[in-house]
């Protein structure tokens, strides 16, 4: 067993002892901004079943764009 007189002198990996407990919010992370860019476009992310004219339609509707042409139809039926 380990004496409890020298545990305080073996040299802890991490936090320091007084600070055992739970981590403050504020406390390091990473800077605001720091790392790649998102590719993730926000809003809410659909998942259609499209049959090949339903998908022809809403393209013509969006002026050559599903994206544009789902939008609209959203956008004038909302």
């Amino acid at each position: 067993m380990i004496d409890p007189d020298l545990v305080d002198q073996i040299p802890q990996k991490g936090r320091p002892w007084w600070m055992s407990g739970p981590k403050p919010v504020n406390w390091g992370g990473r800077r605001k901004g720091a790392g790649r860019p998102s590719t993730r476009k926000k809003g809410v992310e659909v998942i259609l079943g499209l049959n090949p004219i339903q998908r022809k339609l809403l393209i013509e509707y969006g002026g050559g764009d599903l994206e544009k042409g789902l939008e609209r139809l959203i956008n004038e039926n909302f």
